[in-house]
Parts: C-alpha cells; structure tokens; sequence
C-alpha cells in the first residue's frame, strides 16, 4: 500500500472558529501547485480521505481536481488534528484490504497527527511536522518496495514548489 500524507495549504484568520478557517490565495495557488507536481509524477490514488476542517477540504479538493481525480473525498474526524494514530493505522489496515490491487490512499490533515501518523508507520518515535502544502509518500509492505513486518519506508516528499527529495 501507498500512503501519501498531505498537509494543507495556508489558511486565513479570519473565521470565527479555527474549523472554518479557509485557504487564502497563496494557500490554493500552492495547493494547485503541489497537485500539478504530483500530476508530474504520475501520481494517482485510490482512495482520498481529508480532515472535516475547511482549509484541509478545501486543499484536498484542488489536489484532486490537478491530479484528475474523479472518486468521492472522504471525510474523517480521524485527521482532526489532535487525532490519534493508532486508530488511523487501523483505518488504513481496514480500507487497505477493501481496496484492489496495490491501493494508494492519500490522506490530507494537520499537524500533529500527521507526523505522528508518520512516525507510526515507519516505526519510528518521531517525524518532523509536514510543512504546509507538502506531501509525504510512505510505502507500507514486505520486501524491498515497503518494510518489513507491515513498517513503511519513507519514499519522498514533494512541495508546492515542486521540489522532490527522495528518501
């Protein structure tokens, strides 16, 4: 499995409640950036799942329209972001096993939970934050491609400039 951790784009300040905070300009210019470069790389997924919060929404939204993806978001209060990591590796256990082939699950969120959800999956006790707009691709398996006993290897990273590391 593919696991592509997806933090959003700059948000304003000007919501009342943080939970309906959106994306400013920069913020959905970045996003359709890092979109456009994943679209690059030929990056698709299987399934995307995003925070309920409007920036992430919002963010998620725009990354899918760059990378011509057609299905459903899902919406989860499990990428909130005090969210808990286990329950998201069980999550991804569970949607993993649903989905054909090799699936290839983004899921798009905040800080923390996404460098702790990092940091779970590789087996690690920590990761640094994801900045914003920056995407993480974590291979989950056996063998060379992904760890062993189900741990993840970290694959790269790409951001809204494009720029790729490989990990």
């Amino acid at each position: 499995m593919r696991v592509t951790l997806i933090r959003h784009a700059e948000a304003g300040d000007d919501a009342p409640r943080d939970e309906a905070r959106a994306l400013t300009a920069r913020g959905r210019e970045d996003a359709r950036r890092l979109g456009q470069a994943l679209a690059r790389r030929g990056v698709e997924f299987s399934l995307m799942v995003t925070s309920p919060l409007v920036r992430a929404v919002q963010t998620a939204e725009i990354v899918a329209a760059e990378i011509g993806y057609r299905d459903r978001i899902a919406v989860s209060d499990l990428l909130v972001p005090e969210g808990t990591a286990s329950r998201l590796v069980t999550f991804l256990r569970s949607t993993g096993r649903q989905l054909e082939g090799t699936p290839s699950i983004a899921l798009v969120a905040h800080e923390p939970i996404l460098s702790v959800l990092a940091a779970a999956l590789i087996g690690k006790p920590r990761h640094p934050p994801l900045r914003k707009t920056e995407a993480l691709r974590i291979r989950i398996g056996s063998g060379p491609a992904g760890g062993p006993d189900g741990k993840g290897i970290l694959r790269w990273r790409v951001d809204a400039r494009g720029r790729r590391e490989q990990l």
